[in-house]
């Protein structure tokens, strides 16, 4: 019997935790599918390859210049250096049969998807944020679909099929162990603070400043690499537990007991949150490219009743405030009814577009057999019928040569 074709797919994008863990998710949720092979292409020296080996996902190097939308010398040769790597691309579509590419953005993308294109492949992104970052704007123009987080003017516009609303992608791994949806009330707040590791030492010395005042609230920290400076300070406080970094895996344990987090306002985060009912004290980071955080926390503030600070503003006093206003707060839900949507909506577009295709395939070669057929028809039929004009040919003539010689002998008897 044949086997089924595989569909190879390339994931690629972003280098942060909060885009990579879609893209794990992505993985994590396609898996099992026994026609799926995946690969991850980005740059070795990043978290991706050490993530990528712990998942046995095949890895593809594909270094490529940075966009910048600053100035900088290096800015005029990095597009050649691009340019290099759309080549690479396009080695690696052709040498491992990449079908379909799958990317969350950034400049690594770009020439991976730029090579996909040529090569008439499938490109799919998924954009977290509400502003689309520049390496998306231009991959979604070469895009056969663009999923979104948060719904824009072209997902509500129905006439537009390219562009769907899907929710946040959320990693399967987050709920794998959660058997019991039952919740304990806190005898305190319990509150989680996950403002990353990259510009959050504003958020600890603000929370430095005011712990003294907060014996009322259960904390957990997660500090990341670039904070582990804070350590010493947190562990003076016994209603503080601190973690250097905490898994997919383990980050349930401690969401589903959770009633308040302080956070930035990266999409991935925020959509979890919400997802095991936790209320949202946003902290939106200001620097942020496009200034997405402040908008990502608006539409939270507008859908979920979110608390949105301004870091630059009192931030100690103003999160001293709201703990305080919230210190009776527990929760009493999760809202893990539409985790999976997301996915599901994408595994509906990407596999059905698939099965479309093979249905296709299979109608092209039905119909290219069937004119085969005919043609062979017509060749038979041709042939009989020239038979036939030659055999009535052949009878016409002996009739012919009969009659000569009867006419001939009666002639020579006379």
């Amino acid at each position: 019997m044949k086997k089924n074709k595989k569909r190879r797919i390339a994931l690629t994008g972003w280098a942060t935790w909060w885009h990579i863990f879609p893209l794990l998710s992505t993985y994590n949720f396609f898996k099992d599918n026994k026609n799926l092979e995946f690969f991850w292409v980005w740059e070795e020296e990043w978290l991706e390859f050490d993530i990528a080996m712990e998942n046995n996902i095949k890895f593809l190097d594909i270094p490529a210049g940075k966009l910048r939308r600053y100035f900088d010398w290096r800015n005029f040769f990095e597009p050649l250096k691009n340019l290099t790597w759309i080549f690479f691309g396009i080695y690696f579509i052709l040498r491992y049969r990449i079908n379909i590419v799958f990317s969350k953005g950034w400049y690594v993308a770009v020439p991976l998807c730029i090579a996909a294109f040529l090569l008439r492949r499938k490109i799919y992104i998924h954009e977290s944020d509400t502003v689309p970052g520049l390496a998306n704007r231009m991959i979604s123009k070469m895009a056969t679909k663009v999923f979104y987080t948060f719904p824009n003017e072209k997902t509500e516009d129905p006439e537009n099929k390219k562009h769907i609303f899907t929710g946040q992608i959320l990693n399967p791994e987050i709920i794998s162990g959660l058997k019991d949806l039952k919740l304990d009330e806190n005898i305190y707040l319990n509150v989680i603070v996950i403002a990353w590791s990259q510009w959050s030492t504003r958020i600890f010395e603000s929370l430095i400043k005011i712990l003294p005042k907060l014996s009322f609230v259960d904390f957990t920290i997660i500090l990341w690499e670039k904070n582990q400076h804070f350590k010493k300070d947190f562990r003076r406080y016994e209603n503080v537990r601190t973690y250097d970094f905490i898994s997919q895996v383990e980050l349930w344990k401690i969401l589903k007991q959770t009633d308040i987090a302080i956070t930035r306002a990266g999409a991935t985060t925020l959509w979890e949150l919400t997802a095991f009912g936790i209320h949202s004290i946003i902290i939106p980071l200001s620097e942020s490219a496009g200034n997405h955080q402040e908008k990502n926390a608006l539409y939270f503030h507008k859908k979920y009743g979110s608390d949105i600070l301004n870091e630059k503003d009192s931030l100690d006093e103003n999160i001293f405030r709201k703990l305080e206003k919230y210190k009776n707060l527990r929760k009493n839900w999760l809202n893990l009814k539409d985790f999976f949507k997301p996915l599901e909506i994408i595994e509906d577009v990407i596999l059905w577009n698939w099965e479309l295709e093979k249905k296709l395939d299979l109608e092209i070669k039905k119909e290219e057999k069937l004119n085969k057929i005919s043609e062979e028809k017509k060749d038979i039929l041709w042939e009989i019928n020239e038979k036939n004009e030659l055999n009535k040919k052949v009878e016409q003539e002996e009739k012919e040569d009969i009659s000569q010689k009867s006419n001939f002998q009666t002639f020579k008897l006379k």
